[in-house]
């Protein structure tokens, strides 16, 4: 049966998917209400693109700590309140490290921390024992009595498929090794000189070493500065860190880099690791949610906080327990003064601060930037979210909330016609942009078990090192980077060669596991994308697992269902079944105007490959007749149908064709002109006014200029 006839036979499965998500959520639900007492840093503003944080402004107590930290007397608490933790590893901790790491993983660090080895030998020691687990664990598991058929679409269940005990040994064995893996790779970031006292560091905290090495990305962030905050709170909160290992490690992956939000005009700073830690952990009983059993994956989206801790203390005195954090956005009276005739923002003229802001109001940013802040200074993870329709940029608030006493991804905010828009928010570990739709996944995901998550991570890292094979080996030298920046992608290897067809069934494989273990997790999905990037994906394989992303994500989940697939769709070589695989995936996101003018847009590219012009513009007139205010790309697809008009010598059909699209754009009315030109009606009034010069108009688009000027008066 085709790709097409096995989505249609497991429609069914799709429907269990939102019953996972709650009745997972629901395991914890007593826990989290019993905790309630009684919001990222997404520097992307709706009108402005997010500055780059200069060296030379920023404070100094937002800087990760380069060297061995000294705690400031002005700001941080008395030492008799938070003792460091400096002591050699004690017979507890031994135990403690063996058993989460296993005897090779302890025995590996212990080699580092007495100085018998270096961290770069131990590397490729530990890569090759990943390797050799990762192939041990899928023969065990291949030889249960109801093997997996990867030809199947994987179960829309959160739980794993029961274990033989054969495959359970072997499972925690890869999780101890992977763990080993990822820590070995932190400690190799460090000076050589310093890798003795860091792997003894480690080895007296395992467990924050040990969720540490499973969060992290190498990837996508800078281990050293990672490695420097980790050692920070090491050093100076060293008793808390292991009562505290989830937030201890949501600390070190986002404060590796100052935290930095552009709320327009206007700029917030966070206070830094120590005192962002010091407040949640002295305010942990006061905190919504709490913090002990939540992943660090989720609560990085709590403790990036754009505030001082001034307002945070605020913020808690005046809204501890508000489970409706949402309603705070509408307590932010809005500026229409600045919208509608341009004036100064009035909280901007009395001095922007959370206070001023309930004071004096502001617009979309300033409401989202309020919630945000105040709902995670009361323990709930939020995040600032940014979209752009075809009229103006507006921005919103996404938390966990509450839905009758269980936890649940809400938003707030999104009006009218964003509903049907995709928002992005900033991932606060990596920096990188992301769809909004990732946290009602990633709120599953952070309050799945423990051992679920562990197995996702150790099979997701596994599969990773099959798909893109490094050279463990440390750097000769490293690039300074400015410690105020964040890399958006920093690839492990050069270039690294097409996996066989043996491996690449072995990392399928690992990865159809990993999602039985926790369906909610991204990152393992996004492996699967990697792999049809690396080419050795067969064109079966690519069909299969997309159509399992449609059917098991495609309606809980658009926008990661899309940005998934579509790299797979792209790298598919037969044009015919690629095309078949776009209408495939048009026909589900029909509904979705941003969705579909992406798929339009990569059809209409396909085709201009091609040669075929015709069916390239007839893609571009979909979009412009039924999605033209559903984003930017329908001002795109004007360009690019300009462009096959002009190769064809049709300057008057390329008038009719702008003033065609000109009637179909939505007129914003009644905001000041600097917005009103963010809007596909101005930017395609203005691309019309060209046209009609084009053809010796000149007299008709200046009157067509001096009415568009009327309406934005």
């Amino acid at each position: 049966m085709g790709a097409r006839g096995e989505m249609t036979r497991t429609l069914w499965r799709c429907r269990p998917i939102t019953i996972l998500a709650v009745a997972t959520i629901c395991v914890f639900a007593g826990e989290l209400s019993n905790r309630a007492a009684g919001q990222t840093s997404n520097p992307q503003s709706p009108q402005t693109d997010p500055p780059k944080t200069d060296p030379k402004t920023d404070p100094p107590k937002t800087d990760p700590p380069k060297t061995d930290p000294k705690t400031d007397p002005k700001t941080d608490p008395p030492k008799t309140s938070f003792k460091s933790d400096r002591s050699p590893r004690n017979k507890n901790a031994n135990d403690d490290f063996q058993s989460l790491f296993g005897d090779a993983g302890d025995v590996a660090v212990t080699s580092i921390a007495l100085g018998h080895s270096v961290a770069s030998k131990v590397l490729l020691e530990c890569g090759d024992r990943v390797d050799v687990d990762a192939r041990e664990f899928l023969e065990a598991w291949n030889t249960k009595a109801i093997p997996v058929d990867p030809k199947k679409p994987v179960r829309p269940s959160s739980k794993a498929v029961s274990l033989s005990s054969k495959s359970k040994d072997q499972l925690s064995k890869l999780v101890q090794s992977s763990a080993t893996l990822q820590l070995a790779r932190i400690i190799n970031s460090a000076a050589e000189s310093e890798q003795v006292a860091v792997a003894k560091e480690f080895l007296a905290h395992p467990r924050f070493a040990r969720a540490l090495a499973l969060v992290v990305e190498p990837a996508s962030e800078d281990l050293s500065k990672v490695l420097r905050v980790a050692r920070l709170l090491i050093a100076e909160r060293g008793q808390f860190i292991d009562r505290f290992p989830e937030l201890s490690v949501a600390v070190a992956v986002v404060f590796d880099a100052p935290i930095v939000m552009q709320i327009n005009e206007n700029m917030a700073q966070g206070c830094g690791p120590i005192l962002t830690f010091d407040y949640f952990v002295k305010n942990e009983r006061k905190m919504l949610f709490g913090f002990k059993d939540i992943a660090p994956e989720l609560l990085i989206y709590l403790v990036n906080i754009a505030a001082s801790r001034e307002e945070m203390e605020w913020s808690l005195q005046r809204y501890a327990g508000n489970s409706a954090v949402g309603e705070l956005y509408d307590k932010v009276e809005y500026d229409f003064d600045h919208l509608e005739k341009g004036r100064p923002k009035k909280v901007t003229h009395a001095g922007w601060s959370l206070q001023n802001i309930l004071r004096y109001g502001g617009v979309c940013a300033d409401q989202a930037y309020f919630a945000t802040t105040v709902g995670k200074s009361i323990g709930v993870p939020c995040v600032y979210t940014t979209a752009t329709d075809g009229v103006l940029s507006h921005a919103w608030i996404g938390y966990v909330g509450k839905s009758g006493g269980r936890p649940m991804w809400t938003e707030v905010g999104r009006f009218g016609g964003y509903q049907s828009v995709e928002g992005f928010i900033r991932d606060p570990q990596t920096n990188n942009l992301i769809s909004n739709t990732q946290m009602p996944m990633l709120l599953t995901y952070g309050l799945e078990p423990l051992s679920d998550r562990l197995s996702a991570s150790a099979l997701r890292i596994a599969a990773g090192r099959l798909l893109r094979p490094v050279a463990e080996s440390k750097p000769e030298s490293k690039p300074e980077s400015k410690p105020e920046s964040k890399p958006e992608s920093k690839p492990e290897s050069k270039s690294a060669p097409t996996p066989s067809a043996e491996t690449i069934e072995q990392v399928l494989s690992l990865i159809h596991i990993a999602v039985e273990a926790c369906l909610t997790d991204v990152r393992s999905w996004e492996v699967v994308a990697l792999a049809a990037k690396s080419g050795a994906m067969t064109t079966e394989q690519k069909q299969k697992w997309s159509a399992d992303i449609l059917i098991l994500c495609g309606d809980s989940y658009p926008e990661f269902a899309w940005r998934t697939i579509s790299p797979m769709i792209n790298t598919i070589d037969d044009v015919e079944k690629r095309q078949e695989a776009l209408d495939g995936a048009l026909e589900i996101f029909n509904s979705r105007g941003d969705l579909a003018g992406q798929i339009l847009l990569q059809q209409a590219s396909l085709y201009k490959s091609q040669g075929n012009f015709v069916g390239a513009g007839r893609c571009y007139e979909m979009i412009l007749s039924n999605y033209s205010n559903d984003g930017p790309f329908a001002i795109v697809a004007l360009q690019e149908a300009s462009k096959i008009l002009a190769l064809a010598n049709g300057a008057n059909a390329n008038v009719e064709l702008h003033q065609r699209a000109f009637r179909m754009m939505e007129v914003p009315i009644e905001i000041a002109p600097r917005f009103a030109r963010q809007s596909n009606w101005y930017r395609s009034g203005v691309m019309l006014s060209e046209a009609l010069r084009i053809v010796g108009r000149s007299n008709d688009a200046v009157l067509h200029e001096q009415r568009m000027a009327d309406v934005m008066k």
